[in-house]
């Protein structure tokens, strides 16, 4: 493993009296890798040298990304994006899956307005990103004025930090657990969320599809995912970069928030 990074799923785990759970001690974390290979099966279609990516979950034996080595299965590799660093391309794998996997769900039409809350963040922006490639009209929601403009960079029709003051959508992506405003989503709408907060009963009562969404291994979507950085089509953003010394310093940076982009870990 050359590079990894911290998402919200591996502070959870951490944390006691969250759905994600630790099965057993010690253990390692983490759901990106980003490294090189050292050695594969000669039918695997990988080479030692290769540059590769993967979503790979902690595994209930333990074993996790977060550390020097890391065997793999080669079905769950893609390579990596030639045109940036391992440390960058470790950003890609979660949250593009994850950005990726909502808007299939989501279905947009032609014509229908999309929300993205939290999409400033990791797989906020990424999916304000991949729904502007698709052509869709999405506004983004964020925490703070001053990420709005980073918002819009990233491809959002609008960016807003004011809730109470936007309109009616036909689809919402929640990736921050902004789950509280039901007037942003409008009768008959839908809405897919990555929390793992309860959907209220009045957002249940507008839609005609209100569900959380759970990202699932998806290798060749993650090759076409690392190509579209490689065309220039999808940005990744490292916003700070610790080595895996310094676990407990990232860890404390990742959930403070306010981010615009990922904490990378690093051997």
């Amino acid at each position: 493993m050359i590079a990894s990074t911290i998402n919200p799923v591996d502070v959870k785990t951490r944390t006691p009296d969250t759905p994600q759970q630790v099965g057993r001690f010690p253990t390692v974390l983490g759901w990106d890798l980003a490294g090189i290979v050292i050695t594969a099966p000669e039918d695997s279609g990988w080479s030692p040298g290769d540059r590769v990516i993967a979503m790979h979950p902690p595994q209930p034996d333990g074993s996790g990304n977060w550390q020097q080595y890391a065997a793999i299965p080669a079905a769950v590799l893609a390579p990596a994006p030639e045109s940036v660093d391992l440390p960058t391309a470790a950003t890609l794998p979660l949250a593009a899956l994850t950005a990726d996997q909502a808007l299939q769900r989501l279905d947009l039409k032609d014509g229908e307005r999309l929300l993205i809350t939290g999409a400033a963040g990791g797989v906020g922006g990424m999916a304000v990103q991949l729904a502007a490639h698709a052509g869709i009209t999405a506004a983004g929601l964020v925490s703070r004025p001053k990420h709005e403009a980073a918002v819009l960079e990233l491809g959002a029709a609008s960016a807003h930090s004011n809730p109470t003051s936007v309109s009616a959508f036909d689809a919402i992506f929640d990736t921050a657990g902004v789950l509280d405003h039901p007037h942003l989503l409008r009768e008959g709408g839908r809405l897919v969320t990555v929390s793992d907060d309860t959907i209220p009963e009045t957002l249940e009562q507008r839609a005609v599809i209100a569900v959380h969404n759970y990202v699932q291994h998806d290798s060749q979507r993650l090759r076409e995912l690392s190509a579209l950085v490689d065309s220039s089509k999808l940005a990744l953003r490292v916003a700070e970069q610790y080595p895996l010394a310094r676990i407990e310093q990232a860890h404390r940076r990742a959930e403070a928030g306010g981010l615009l982009g990922k904490v990378v870990l690093t051997t």
